[in-house]
Order: C-alpha cells, then sequence, then structure tokens
C-alpha cells in the first residue's frame, strides 16, 4: 500500500482562511505556529497514521487518535527535540486557552468523544479541533516511552541504543518533507517496517489529512 500525507500551507491560504488561523494561533509569529504545529508535528502524526495500517494495529477510531499524538510525541523526544516539543506546547496551551471546551460538566473529556465519534458532531470545526489539540497536549504532558507505543501501533521492536544527530530546523512548509524523511531515516535505523509515503504540499491550510493513495481512503486528521 502506498500512503500520501497532503498538508496545507497557511501563507497559500485566501485571506478569511489566514484570518481563522490568526484568530487560532494568535497573530504574533503565526507562520511559525502554524508551519511548528503542522509542517513539523501534524505530518509525523499522520505518518503514524500510515505505519498503525501498514502494520495492522488493532487500534481504530478515536483511541488511534490518541495513538499517533502519543507517537509524534514520542518519537520527537526520541530523536531529542525537545525545545520543539516545549514550543509546541506553549502554542497548544495558548489555542486551548482561546478556543471554547465542548465538553459538558457531566461527561469526561473521553467519555464525550467517545459518545460523539462517528456521529455528525465530530465533524464541527470547534469540537473537532478541541479534541485534537487537547489530545496533543495530553500526549506532550505523558511523553511515553517509545516502546510501548510501538507496541500499541503493532510494531513489535526492541529499542536500541540509536541516537540521530540532532539537527536544527528552519521551520517552514518544506519542514514537512524534511521532518517526514528524518523520522523516516531514524525508523529505518530502528528496523521498522514503513510503507511508501509521499507528502504532497497543497494550498488549502485546511487541509491536512493522509490517505491511502491505492484506496483514496482518507484518514481522521
Amino acid at each position: 500500500m502506498r500512503y500520501g500525507i497532503y498538508s496545507g500551507q497557511f501563507e497559500k491560504g485566501t485571506q478569511e482562511q489566514q484570518a481563522a488561523f490568526i484568530q487560532l494561533f494568535g497573530s504574533e509569529n503565526v507562520q511559525y505556529q502554524f508551519d511548528l504545529y503542522f509542517h513539523w508535528y501534524n505530518v509525523i502524526h499522520e505518518y503514524g497514521h500510515c505505519l498503525c495500517m501498514h502494520h495492522h494495529s488493532d487500534i481504530t477510531g478515536l483511541k488511534q487518535e490518541f495513538l499517533v499524538n502519543r507517537f509524534a510525541v514520542s518519537i520527537w523526544q526520541y530523536a531529542g527535540y525537545e525545545d520543539e516539543l516545549k514550543n509546541l506546547q506553549k502554542i497548544i496551551e495558548e489555542i486551548l486557552s482561546r478556543i471554547k471546551n465542548p465538553v459538558p460538566d457531566t461527561l469526561s473529556f473521553m467519555d464525550y468523544y467517545e459518545q460523539i465519534w462517528g456521529t455528525d458532531d465530530i465533524m464541527e470545526v470547534a469540537i473537532y479541533g478541541y479534541f485534537q489539540f487537547k489530545s496533543v497536549q495530553m500526549a506532550l504532558e505523558n511523553r511515553e516511552n517509545l516502546e510501548t507505543v510501538f507496541e500499541e501501533m503493532g510494531i513489535h521492536k526492541k529499542i536500541s541504543n540509536i541516537r540521530p544527530i540532532y539537527k536544527q530546523y528552519s521551520i517552514s512548509a518544506d519542514t514537512a518533507k524534511e521532518a517526514l524523511r528524518d523520522i523516516q531515516h531514524l525508523l529505518d535505523r530502528l528496523g521498522v517496517a514503513q510503507p511508501p509515503v509521499d507528502v504532497q504540499l497543497v494550498d488549502d491550510p485546511s487541509i491536512q489529512c493522509a490517505s491511502c493513495m491505492d484506496a483514496m481512503d482518507s484518514f481522521e486528521g
């Protein structure tokens, strides 16, 4: 199976789209924040979906969304990108302080989203957006062991003592392809089987997803 990761660009969006992201991220350094979240972090989140499919993980749906966020955090942590993860955490905390929490007082976060998963409610931008940002925050706070996350993804590998050389990223849309190549190289060194995946940069910044190119099935963002 071949997979594609599609990542939209803030600078290519319409004025209306850019305004929506400025409202989300704030006006200060919005380009950097957008690129760090979507073109550095989220592209690896999306790759996590591809790996789950490739390794036939039995974790699907809502729980897979949590899983691939945990993967993205744990693999970047393993690679030594603490400063970028700290910057990401600050961005997520600021976003969550700006947007409305849709979870009723009578329900826990997980219970609420389990109830609405697969319904029309989860398709509402504000409701799904809160779920995704809160899930990333949870993954950043918990910082799980990579080997534990691998197991849930269907990757049965003992982690050997391999450390890549940290390199400074110039965060931009091009980081999406560069970041994926670096993580793929690290996973190769760890002996993890990987599917062929292409990153496609698109103009619409609201498009952030992965799909099986053979079946053209899109995954959750």
